[in-house]
């Protein structure tokens, strides 16, 4: 089909600067806007990235430049580039910061001050993409505090802000000072390399300080304590072996003390840490590529050996996993448990490896510098939290800067948890590593993902050939419940003891469907019920164990003639009770006094007994009426 002289047309209009096809011009300002977020990731230093929220990643550079990148899922929307800070400044070496909706906290490398920058206009936009509002949009206040430290000393001073927003610290190596010149006073104040700041009431104010006893290798504030400080600290014992120091600070009345002090014995010194959601489990990596896990509740430590040398980890905020990475731009998963998870990149082909390795899909030019889940750094609402985070920002020191899309698959429905986690281990019949992870769980705090996973775990159990292995996996199944790691509350025990004592039958059961006569009989015996043993009387006999039937019927036996006897007893305390009363029933005192008397003797009866004595007082004055009426 020919258009005539729709070719000739089109010529002319160009030739005149008209346009023939309208563009989308969206698409080349973003790309536009993206070059030059990739000149300034390789001509600038990026001192902060963050998470703002799980939409918006903000990016900070050496000069003061600020950019805010807008996510729809793992597609980037917007980009936002903002120069309000660029030579309003005292200098262009920023070290770290704090970004806030209300202020912004800046610490530099050649300066021994804090800058503090106040909004007094709130953006009060709800939605996510216009609040990706310039500082310029925001009226704002700059003043600056000057904190300690050797002036002529170019040092990295980190800063870390507590959930209330209303402390801050400051903390910088211990190491990186140098020697000190010699000074005929030298007090804690000039050693001190750990501050603490309070950023209330729009200023910002030195409250106290402290030097740690070692090199501090982080100090951050606990997401459940808001006032209460965590550290880890490079540490030698007395042998020069290296260890790490897990010390906790709390702030009490403005003042920063020391409570708290746990070696960890290492094989090499440490070189990166991250602590999980509950904050109980401490990840360590070392320089020879292991990975220590230390449980600070059963103070039990686990020491796996990495594919990689670990320089970078960060826990997923559910707790069930943890990323570790080198600077080569690779990546390994292990669970809560220390075991390594095999990813791989989506392909129509299932092939997972152990790492993943960046420079198989695209060149790495620099090393790799950050990771970290796109989850705001806030204390979690619980841990059944529905809120998905599956998102892992990766970040080169000269670019590129990427996302990580995490493809979870319908079934956990984008989830990354422990249950979701114990289920795919359950799909692939790797129970070992399930049961693992369910040691991992606590039973006061999480008591319906616990019987969740235990019941998942027992019920594929159940279903498989009975093996030795398969025995021991059901054993230490239920032996989460019934022997924990750590001790379960009255109320939790109330709560699942029925349900879990009914797969602890079905366990039995399914040893006398193999002849496991010996561990089912133990099993019995734990469980105390006369119906197993009689289960176990009448397989023996039909199998011609005629001794293990006698000692099942005896065993019986025993627990009906104790039931029998528990019964009376009871029986005979009810009827003791019931001469009292009638006894202070037949007494002629006050109506009000008989009334407090039967109340506090009935205090501790249960409603099964106060029943069976109003019947049996019944009976009694039925018979005592009878004799009566003979009598006369």
């Amino acid at each position: 089909m020919k258009h005539g002289c729709l070719e000739e047309k089109q010529k002319q209009a160009e030739s005149r600067d008209y346009p023939w096809i309208l563009k989308n011009k969206r698409t080349d300002k973003l790309r536009d806007t993206l070059k030059e977020v990739e000149d300034l990731m390789q001509n600038s230093q990026c001192v902060l990235s963050k998470w703002k929220n799980k939409h918006i990643c903000q990016l900070l550079f050496h000069s003061g430049i600020l950019v805010s990148l807008s996510l729809s899922g793992p597609q980037l929307e917007k980009v936002v580039i903002d120069r309000t800070l660029v030579g309003k400044l005292i200098s262009d070496t920023i070290s770290d910061a704090i970004l806030t909706d209300s202020f912004i906290i800046l610490s530099f490398e050649d300066h021994n001050q804090l800058c503090f920058i106040q909004f007094t206009k709130k953006m009060d936009s709800p939605d996510v993409n216009k609040r990706l509002e310039k500082l310029s949009c925001l009226d704002f206040k700059i003043s600056y505090i000057d904190i300690l430290g050797r002036e002529d000393r170019r040092m990295k001073r980190h800063l870390a802000i507590n959930c209330m927003q209303d402390t801050v610290i400051c903390w910088w190596s211990a190491t990186s000072e140098g020697a000190w010149p010699w000074s005929p006073i030298s007090c804690e104040r000039d050693r001190a390399n750990l501050l603490l700041l309070g950023c209330a009431h729009g200023k910002l104010e030195v409250l106290s300080y402290v030097r740690t006893e070692w090199d501090p290798l982080d100090a951050s504030f606990s997401t459940n304590q808001p006032y209460q400080v965590y550290t880890v600290e490079h540490s030698i014992s007395a042998d020069k072996e290296p260890m790490a120091d897990s010390c906790i600070y709390k702030c009490v009345r403005n003042k920063m003390q020391c409570v708290a002090v746990t070696r960890i014995p290492l094989r090499s010194k440490a070189i990166s840490c991250c602590r999980d959601v509950t904050e109980d489990k401490l990840v360590l990596g070392c320089e020879d590529s292991s990975v220590i896990l230390y449980e600070a509740y059963n103070q039990v430590t686990l020491i796996a050996q990495a594919e990689l040398l670990p320089a970078l980890i960060t826990y997923h905020p559910s707790g069930a996993i943890f990323m570790v990475g080198s600077s080569q731009g690779e990546l390994q998963l292990f669970d809560t448990a220390l075991s390594p998870i095999k990813i791989q990149l989506l392909a129509q082909d299932y092939l997972p490896e152990a790492t993943l390795q960046f420079s198989k899909h695209f060149d790495v030019p620099s090393s790799l510098m950050q990771i970290q889940w796109a989850a705001p750094q806030v204390a979690p609402a619980s841990t059944a939290s529905t809120n998905i985070h599956d998102l892992l920002l990766v970040r080169f020191d000269k670019g590129p800067l990427g996302v990580l899309h995490f493809k979870l698959g319908v079934f956990t429905k984008g989830q990354l948890g422990l249950v979701e986690i114990i289920h795919q281990y359950i799909r692939y019949d790797e129970i070992h590593e399930a049961i693992n992870v369910l040691n991992t769980m606590n039973w006061n705090t999480m008591g319906r993902q616990c019987y969740i996973c235990l019941s998942a775990i027992v019920n594929h159990l159940l279903k498989q050939k009975l093996t030795p292995d398969r025995e021991a996996q059901l054993q230490a199944s239920l032996g989460t419940f019934y022997a924990p790691t750590r001790p379960l509350l009255d109320t939790t025990v109330l709560e699942y003891r029925d349900p879990i004592s009914r797969y602890a039958r079905r366990f039995f059961h399914h040893l006398l469907r193999y002849q496991r006569f010996e561990k089912a009989f133990l099993l019995a015996v734990d469980i105390g019920a006369r119906d197993l043993f009689m289960d176990i009387h009448y397989l023996a006999l039909d199998n011609g164990e005629l001794a293990l039937a006698e000692v099942a019927k005896k065993k019986a036996n025993d627990i009906d003639a104790e039931s029998i006897t528990t019964r009376i007893g009871k029986n005979e305390w009810c009827l003791k009770n019931l001469f009292c009363f009638n006894q202070y029933l037949s007494c002629r005192t006050p109506c009000y006094i008989r009334r407090r008397v039967i109340v506090s003797n009935a205090f501790a009866i249960t409603a099964k007994q106060k029943r069976f004595m109003l019947w049996l007082y019944c009976k009694v004055q039925a018979v005592q009426t009878e004799w009566s009426a003979r009598g006369k």
